[in-house]
């Protein structure tokens, strides 16, 4: 299981998350939550499934350790928050990071801090170990260019597909990617935002100083995903054979909309890499297959190995979406 990961410009000591006054807070939250209210994609629920687990050092104001990958963001906001697994360290730089105030503590797992040029940043980390990066933009004299420097190891390829942006290995293997850049202003309108790249360099820039009818605070957001498998909740022997239950990343769900192929193969790998047991029958991978095209549509993935190989599952989806029960065409 590779753990999925988004950032947010920011982070604090633990002093000074306590020294905050109430009222920027409040502001926070409240803007976030009007995000929240104003759209049904879920990945732009900053606040959601927050960490309480995440602890704090000398060094790091919020580090979380889970089975595979490490979390940790650094007390200093000169320093890149830093993501660890077997595949690969990833360092991702935030915007304005040097100038920006001391951060407090908006809630358990977030962070915010104020950049003194008409933005605001937090850091949300997640339970799953997603760290979520929410940029607010109070007025119409903020910037339009966001930069996120990326630390990565040497032969790391960056490239874009789709909207998303990919870091592989030189071989080919995924290292994490994010998700495509979004942007919705206080009435929940969509401001338009893109990504650019120039080297390991990766902007968002939001074009919001010449767009029509902008109601301000907006919010701005890209995500960052390690992998495409997020959370693996059970992996046991039951009834004759093995089951695996896990939940897929913000990367997959976007990725399946563009390149499903690639979902399908990263995914595999990622599981038969860290859960050989389970996934070396041809039958979890046709599974895995099948969920990938209904993927939008899925909340948890189930695989059981009891389950016969069929090479023409295809064939079935159309009955199980006339019978109303299209998750059962992948437990044949």
């Amino acid at each position: 299981m590779i753990g999925l990961i988004t950032i947010s410009a920011l982070v604090v000591t633990a002093g000074a998350a306590q020294a905050d006054d109430s009222g920027s807070v409040r502001d926070v939250r409240s803007i976030l939550n009007q995000v929240a209210r104003a759209t049904v994609e879920e990945d732009r629920h900053v606040l959601a499934e927050t960490t309480t687990e995440a602890s704090a050092t000398t060094e790091m104001s919020m580090l979380l350790e889970l089975d595979d990958v490490t979390v940790a963001v650094p007390r200093a906001g000169n320093e890149s928050i830093r993501i660890e697994s077997d595949v690969a360290t990833v360092g991702i730089g935030r915007p304005f990071e040097s100038d920006s105030s001391s951060a407090f503590m908006v809630q358990d797992g977030v962070t915010a801090s104020e950049n003194f040029n008409g933005t605001r940043t937090t850091t949300a980390v997640k339970e799953d170990g997603t760290l979520q990066i929410a940029t607010i933009l109070d007025g119409p004299e903020a910037p339009e260019r966001f930069d996120y420097d990326l630390e990565l190891p040497e032969g790391t390829v960056v490239r874009e597909d789709g909207g998303l942006i990919f870091l592989e290995t030189r071989l080919g293997v995924l290292i994490g990617g994010f998700t495509p850049a979004w942007a919705l202003d206080a009435a929940g309108t969509e401001v338009p935002t893109r990504y650019e790249l120039d080297g390991h360099t990766l902007t968002q820039v939001v074009d919001h100083k010449d767009a029509d009818g902008v109601i301000y605070p907006i919010t701005a957001d890209p995500a960052y995903s390690h992998g495409m498998i997020s959370q693996v909740k059970h992996e046991r022997w039951r009834n004759g054979g093995y089951e695996i239950r896990f939940t897929v990343t913000a990367l997959a769900r976007a990725t399946q909309l563009v390149n499903p192929g690639f979902v399908y193969s990263a995914g595999l790998a990622d599981l038969r890499q860290h859960h050989p047991n389970s996934m070396q029958y041809r039958t979890m991978a046709q599974q895995w297959d099948c969920h990938v095209v209904g993927l939008l549509a899925v909340v948890n993935v189930d695989l059981e190995s009891r389950r016969r190989s069929w090479d023409g599952w295809r064939r079935g989806i159309p009955a199980s979406v006339i019978k109303k029960n299209p998750a059962a065409a992948c437990n044949w």
